[in-house]
């Protein structure tokens, strides 16, 4: 486990996904050479962290990595169980819609909107094959069997 202490930017609520501040995030860019930042992930972005507890504005915090694949964060919306999830523009996860970006995961159980979702964390995009499955209903074309005359025999 490593750990370092950052500066968050703005308010956080409790189970949001947090990115990287650049330099100048804080608006000082001399004390941005020494300093990382924290702000909220934003929509589509690969979250670099989650916080399990609220964060202010201009307070420093210790970031522990601990290398677990499994996240808890805010769902925006009801999410059933297996279903690919996206960040949404505060932090939180909605379903994966490939227009938006990138997906971080993957469900492991049904929540309603407002509640925690657990999820793998899995990155990446959809190629278009895959998007074209999930995004079209399967219809299975009904095929007529041939009916073919046996020669009568002689």
């Amino acid at each position: 486990m490593t750990n370092f202490k950052a500066k968050v930017v703005e308010d956080i609520p409790a189970h949001r996904l947090l990115g990287l501040g650049g330099i100048n995030s804080g608006g000082d860019p001399e004390e941005g050479w020494e300093t990382i930042y924290l702000i909220p992930s934003r929509l589509g972005w690969i979250p670099d962290f989650v916080t399990s507890k609220e964060l202010k504005a201009g307070e420093f915090v210790n970031v522990a990595i601990k290398d677990n694949p499994i996240w808890e964060v805010e769902a925006v919306e009801d999410l059933p169980a297996g279903t690919a999830v996206q960040c949404t523009e505060d932090g939180r996860v909605k379903h994966y819609v490939p227009a938006d970006g990138n997906h971080i995961g993957c469900t492991l159980h049904s929540v309603k909107a407002g509640e925690v979702v657990a999820f793998f964390r899995k990155y990446g995009t959809m190629p278009p094959s895959q998007e074209q499955v999930l995004a079209m209903p399967q219809v299975e074309k009904e095929t007529k069997s041939k009916r073919t005359r046996k020669k009568a025999s002689v």
